[in-house]
């Protein structure tokens, strides 16, 4: 069991089916996508404009907007099915529960992909081609990561807890932590000294967070994934 658990269960049956799943996902999101990307544009013109108030507007509705378009896609694809109670039709597929924990999953992130690297590319263009201080481009890559993170691990929850109280919860509390996170990134040694230079510098204190949130993200798929790979059916 031990090596079954390693090997044959934690990997999808089917990765056609799987690549289905993904569609499906993603032609069901694909126009409200269509409207979030819309306005990440632009919120990123306004930061591109310069003018201290636009730019804070502009990154104030990047920040929402990148939430929103996440807890937007979470809702819909799982949630909202799980509330519906359309288990059954996926019960009647030819599909394992680690079939679906690869479609949910999988199908999340390329949806979250798009308007994250949006956002992410963006900024860093936006920095790198203008006179704005190249110093700030290793703070973008940790705020980047602590989003990716952040959706990650909702995304996770969500897929493995069943209650929706919980899964609210959980998305709620890992919000908060956002305004704190960029407090105390901005004013971290290492970081801080380096924002308005013109060098880019990767300090300890930067690896060490980039290597953090790489290792959350990599935990919360390994945690979720055990869930389903522990099921021998959706029951």
């Amino acid at each position: 069991q031990r090596m079954n658990w390693f090997g044959t269960n934690w990997f999808a049956s089917d990765a056609a089916m799987v690549g289905k799943l993904i569609a499906k996902d993603w032609q069901v999101y694909q126009k409200q996508l269509a409207g979030f990307v819309a306005g990440l544009l632009l919120a990123l013109g306004l930061v591109g404009m310069g003018t201290p108030l636009l730019a804070s507007a502009g990154a104030l509705l990047l920040l929402v907007l990148l939430l929103v378009v996440g807890s937007y896609a979470i809702q819909s694809s799982v949630m909202l099915e799980r509330k519906q109670q359309t288990q059954p039709f996926v019960m009647s597929l030819p599909v394992t529960p680690m079939d679906v924990f690869w479609g949910k999953l999988l199908a999340n992130l390329v949806i979250y992909l798009v308007p994250f690297l949006l956002v992410s590319g963006g900024l860093l263009a936006l920095v790198l081609t203008t006179p704005r201080p190249d110093g700030t481009v290793p703070w973008l890559v940790v705020v980047a990561l602590f989003m990716l993170a952040n959706f990650c691990v909702s995304l996770c929850v969500v897929i493995a807890v069943d209650s929706e109280g919980w899964n609210v919860f959980a998305m709620l509390a890992l919000m908060t932590l956002i305004g704190p996170f960029l407090y105390w990134v901005t004013w971290m040694p290492g970081i801080r000294e380096h924002l308005q230079g013109d060098a880019i510098v990767w300090s300890p204190q930067v690896l060490g967070l980039v290597g953090g949130e790489l290792a959350v993200i990599a935990i919360a798929i390994l945690a979720a994934g055990w869930v389903h790979a522990r099921k021998t059916s959706f029951l």
